[in-house]
Order: C-alpha cells, then structure tokens, then sequence
C-alpha cells in the first residue's frame, strides 16, 4: 500500500473531506488517485502535500516530476530576488521600438 492510500485510509470520513474541499476535488477523485486509476496533476500534489502537512509529499503522488529540480529551481530563484530587481529596473532603459510614426503622412491624410 503506498503513502497517499495509507493515509486516505487512516483518515475519518470528515477529515476526508475536508482534505477534498482544501484541494478543491471530491473524495471520490482522492480514492481513484489512491487505487492509480487516475494520476494526480502537479498543482493538485502540492495541494495535498500543503493539506497533509507532509505526511504526503508530492514525491509519493508524482513520482515522475523532478521535484528536486523544481524546489532548487525555486530557492535559487528566492535568492537571487535583489538580482532580478535589478534586472527589471536596468530593462527601463531599453530604446524604443525602430521605425516609428512619420508624422508628415499622418498630418497629410488628415488634412485630406
């Protein structure tokens, strides 16, 4: 029996659920990912990783997304926060687009 089953199972009926109200699906949904007869997306992971306090990770429910990836992914990008306010500011900077308007032709045609 995996974690996610394991855990559904030791649940009362009301804090089922609550958990299915907290991720936003039905019990129902809950079982059929716990059985793998459906696969559990991403953001619904967290969801229930959120919801269980990490007695269920999303590592248990998606064993297949690079999580650590992801997680380091998200700490570099914390990080580095003071760098991408830089970034932001300095891309003020940037010229205008090339061409333009010709304003001759516009006064002419209204003028017409």
């Amino acid at each position: 029996m995996d974690i996610f089953h394991a855990y559904l199972k030791k649940l009362t009926k009301d804090e089922r659920q609550s958990l299915a109200d907290l991720v936003d699906t039905s019990v129902a949904y809950l079982w059929q990912i716990a059985y793998k007869q459906r696969r559990c997306n991403e953001s619904m992971a967290i969801e229930i990783e959120k919801a269980s306090k990490r007695a269920v990770r999303v590592e248990d429910l998606r064993p297949d997304v690079d999580w650590a990836y992801i997680r380091d992914s998200a700490r570099s990008i914390a990080e580095s926060g003071a760098d991408i306010v830089d970034r932001l500011k300095a891309s003020d900077d940037v010229q205008p687009p090339a061409g333009g308007t010709n304003r001759k032709r516009k006064e002419a045609k209204l003028r017409v």
